[in-house]
């Protein structure tokens, strides 16, 4: 699958509105919109987030958003390289782009030096992404951050 990252511009943010729309059951387990997360960014600049539109074949089909190489302060900066959003929208679910988007994002940041992904979500609960984490590889730190859900690492 070929996926391209874009930074976001009006265009790009345009037409993340348009696209990356997540039903509310699924929204409340990434905390919003696309909106929402880069209100988030704009409030937590020390996280120095890097947040950018997944585009496959021109469309844009998801979200999200990685503190880029900060220094970590548990429990409420998590670094150096977490992911902290990630969105698919409805119509790309299911075939296999959040899968090759958080492929992508791990050999991006490990190019860099990284030997480690994070990222953090609540365990239980039926849309939980949990399980979706931990098919990939990541695994629990058994940490837990100041928003109440657990850490995972995912070793580069």
């Amino acid at each position: 699958m070929d996926l391209e990252l874009r930074e976001i511009t009006p265009d790009v943010l345009a037409e993340l509105r348009a696209h990356v729309v997540l039903p509310p059951h699924q929204a409340e387990w990434v905390g919003g919109s696309v909106d929402d997360s880069l209100q988030e960014a704009a409030e937590l600049p020390e996280g120095n987030p890097w947040p950018c539109g997944v585009y496959r074949d021109g469309v844009p089909v998801g979200f999200v958003m990685l503190s880029w190489d900060v220094e970590p302060h548990p429990p409420s900066l998590y670094g150096p390289w977490f992911l902290w959003k990630l969105m698919v929208a409805p119509a790309a679910q299911g075939t296999g782009v959040g899968t090759a988007v958080v492929r992508h994002l791990a050999a991006l940041v490990k190019e860099r030096g990284a030997t480690e992904l994070l990222t953090s979500c609540h365990p239980e609960g039926e849309h939980s992404p949990y399980q979706f984490y931990v098919g990939l590889g990541f695994v629990p730190t058994g940490e837990y951050a100041e928003w109440d859900e657990e850490i995972l690492v995912l070793r580069l």
